[in-house]
């Protein structure tokens, strides 16, 4: 059977494994038989026992999911299991991050705007480093086209949370007063009600 690593303690050495037939499963440090400690997001082959507990446990050969690996990077950056009220401007990005093109659900206020202003301090660090090197806004389009898709999903659940359809971030296209209503709106507190997009996010 195939999974990844959700979790793993050197100092209980134990883990759990997140089956592909969504099913978890425990093991102990004695099963693995990688090169290497097994780290959160490692993509695994195992088997289970008649307990119910993962053994055999070996590093999955080929087929990269580099969507896997990248999440697993974003996890060394920011803890997503801590509550909320702890989420600081770094934890919020990598949420949104994390959610790259999911656009469904609700954002609060918090999680759109924290993105957004990484997002700005990202760019304007990315102006500064073509400047330097004369590169004709080179890393501003990479960046600028990494983030494109994720700030239009956290607009879009951020709508949802003001009780908006997603398509009214169309109205930005109406020059200046539709841009100045789709801010009020992004801006607007969240609706306390459940909503066909979900129960409110905070």
């Amino acid at each position: 059977m195939k999974g990844n690593i959700l979790d793993f303690s050197i100092q209980t050495n134990t883990g759990i494994i997140s089956g592909d037939d969504q099913n978890r499963y425990n093991f102990t440090g004695a099963e693995w038989r990688g090169q290497r400690p097994p780290t959160r997001g490692d993509r695994v082959d195992f088997d289970v026992d008649n307990t119910g507990n993962a053994i055999q446990i070996f590093t999955a050969l080929g087929h990269s999911n580099p969507v896997q690996n990248l999440s697993s990077q974003l996890d060394k950056l920011s803890d997503q299991n801590k509550a909320e009220e702890q989420f600081n401007m770094l934890d919020w990005f990598v949420k949104c991050l994390k959610n790259y093109a999911n656009f469904s659900g609700r954002a609060r206020r918090k999680e759109y705007w924290f993105f957004t202003l990484v997002q700005f301090i990202i760019l304007v660090i990315t102006q500064i480093i073509d400047a330097i090197l004369s590169t004709d806004f080179v890393f501003y389009a990479i960046a600028a086209l990494a983030l494109f898709i994720p700030s239009l999903s956290a607009a879009v659940r951020r709508l949802h949370d003001t009780g908006r359809s997603g398509w009214w971030f169309l109205i930005a296209l109406i020059p200046l007063i539709g841009t100045i209503l789709l801010i009020i709106w992004l801006a607007t507190e969240t609706k306390p009600e459940n909503n066909q997009w979900g129960q409110p996010a905070k």
